[in-house]
């Protein structure tokens, strides 16, 4: 072992200053190169949010009209509309870089260098020197996910203002509210747990990429039924959910025809519509069930859909819920961490 690793694994002095020491040394590049990212992002960030907020108010707080400058500015090639959605796709992902720079590497390269043996031999037990490191990492990635979190949320509200997207959507969803701090707390944890158990990084970091994939996609595949939706019935000449509240989220509200069925067209009474009343009411559609006529076949015979939705009012319970699982991940996690550092063999370093 070099005397640079032997001077890594026991810091230059003992107790909470020499931990200090340690963990900076050892993640020195991980948590400069944040930093530096985090600083340019929610630089670039309010920079954006100012100067959409300012064309907006050009627009009167509406809308801006097509073809006007304000609307050519905000949505014309490489405009801050276009700007906006890459960065809030890079904070959706911000999570996952911080589980593999910051979390995998906590325990995994001391395995693979083999310092475990010298640094857990020392004056600071392997529980102690364990909490301490992810106390300071944590906070570290605590205090940058916030200012994150807190910028990108009002930029998603902007943005939603001047294109009218939902802030229930789910490409805007995940990056609102404190999300994007949870999601971070919780793959910082996992990325320890799996560098503790895998114990090399590149299959850690394979492992957490993985995990991420499929837990993104497994919430935008559930968030919309978190709660049981809202419902009612809806006339074809009625204005739908999203006229008075433009927030709101559309779980289902399609109907289908084809030839020998139908989905979501009720009577007036409330029962559903069979595809041999459909096309007896509605002869013209035997040839044509998906043609121009359906809207007008739909309101002569005062049909409806039912249309279930999630309104805005409840984004903030459905952060709460979302971001109560990422930290029940997290201490899941640690938890798992904590048994292994308390039965890992000295020996085996």
């Amino acid at each position: 072992m070099s005397a640079d690793s032997r001077e890594s694994a026991t810091g230059r002095a003992g107790g909470l200053s020499g931990m200090v020491w340690l963990t900076w040394r050892q993640h020195r590049w991980a948590l400069l190169s944040c930093l530096a990212m985090t600083a340019v992002l929610v630089g670039w960030m309010v920079y954006l949010s100012i100067d959409m907020t300012r064309l907006y108010h050009q627009c009167h707080d509406m809308q801006c009209p097509p073809y006007s400058t304000q609307h050519a500015a905000l949505f014309n090639g490489w405009g801050p509309v276009l700007q906006s959605e890459i960065l809030g796709l890079v904070v959706q992902y911000m999570p996952l870089l911080i589980g593999v720079f910051i979390g995998v590497p906590v325990l995994s390269r001391e395995h693979e260098q083999r310092t475990l043996l010298l640094a857990w031999s020392q004056d600071v037990s392997p529980v102690r020197w364990l909490w301490t490191k992810l106390t300071l990492l944590g906070l570290f990635v605590v205090t940058l996910t916030a200012a994150v979190a807190a910028v990108t949320d009002h930029l998603a509200h902007v943005h939603a203002d001047i294109t009218g997207a939902s802030l229930f959507g789910d490409k805007v969803f995940p990056i609102t509210g404190m999300l994007p701090l949870a999601g971070s707390v919780c793959w910082f944890a996992v990325g320890v747990a799996l560098g503790a158990v895998i114990r090399r990084t590149l299959p850690a970091i394979f492992g957490v990429i993985a995990g991420y994939v499929g837990l993104l996609l497994g919430i935008q595949w559930r968030y919309p039924t978190l709660m049981t939706p809202a419902s009612f019935y809806l006339h074809p000449d009625q204005p739908g959910p999203l006229a008075s509240d433009p927030n709101a989220l559309v779980v289902n509200g399609d109907f289908d025809i084809a030839p020998d069925s139908v989905s979501n067209l009720f009577y007036a009474s409330g029962r559903e519509v069979t595809a041999t009343d459909l096309f007896r009411m509605c002869p013209e559609l035997s040839d044509h069930p998906s043609g121009t006529m359906i809207p007008d076949c739909i309101a002569r015979n005062q049909l409806m859909t039912l249309v279930t939705y999630q309104p805005s009012s409840r984004i903030p319970e459905f952060h709460g819920i979302v971001a109560g699982g990422y930290l029940g991940l997290a201490a899941v996690a640690l938890a798992a961490v904590w048994l292994i550092v308390r039965r890992t063999s000295l020996s085996a370093g």
